[in-house]
């Protein structure tokens, strides 16, 4: 089976988060660090690649892999490295910003909810504007946006707090969640404004 370009990034974007995973006395100083993102900025990039255990990097790999295949004609070529890195970005920059009292963070779920926003908001608004669209293919996109987008603000806690995770052993982030999807929504919108999807026979067989 051919994979897409989406799917072959997803494959070398895990293999690196494995990696870095394995190099545990490096987790410190790439982690993101309210009092040091400022001096530190490469923290702003790196954050997303460490996790707080072999189990929370597994399942948001397991994701990815999922997403890159589902999403694979909306991110095609250079569409997925950007929702990557503005994702990144725009987690570092709210949690920053928006919830000093937020000291650390580690993870890929902030950046992944980027990359699931971008495509399903890109596929949704290009069946939406599509002259020959068909109704009954619009329910799974649908779905796929209202549902997130539930998921997304009813887990939100008060302020900066960051509830505890007894599969996990450690607190989540939901602050960051929201960040990505705000991030990808924007860029699915681009995506869809910007043309056509490429064709991919398999993505959603």
């Amino acid at each position: 089976m051919q994979l897409s370009v989406a799917e072959r990034q997803a494959l070398g974007g895990a293999a690196l988060v494995l990696l870095v995973q394995a190099l545990v006395p490096l987790h410190g100083a790439l982690e993101y660090r309210q009092a040091l993102v400022a001096s530190q900025p490469w923290r702003t990039l790196t954050a997303h690649l460490v996790h707080v255990n072999w189990v929370h990097a597994l399942l948001n790999l397991a994701a990815w892999l999922v997403v890159a295949r589902l999403f694979a004609p909306e991110l095609r070529t250079w569409r997925q490295p950007l929702v990557l890195a503005v994702a990144a970005l725009a987690v570092t920059l709210h949690l920053a910003l928006l919830h000093p009292g937020i000291a650390w963070y580690r993870g890929f779920s902030g950046t992944l909810h980027g990359v699931f926003f971008a495509g399903a908001t890109a596929w949704l608004l290009a069946l939406l504007t599509d002259g020959e669209r068909r109704p009954r293919a619009l329910w799974l996109p649908a779905v796929l946006v209202a549902g997130g987008w539930v998921k997304v603000l009813a887990e939100q806690p008060g302020g900066s707090l960051t509830p505890y995770a007894q599969w996990l052993g450690a607190g989540i982030v939901p602050q960051a969640h929201l960040a990505g999807a705000v991030a990808g929504s924007m860029l699915g919108l681009l995506f869809a404004w910007a043309g056509p999807r490429e064709p991919v026979t398999h993505a959603r067989n």
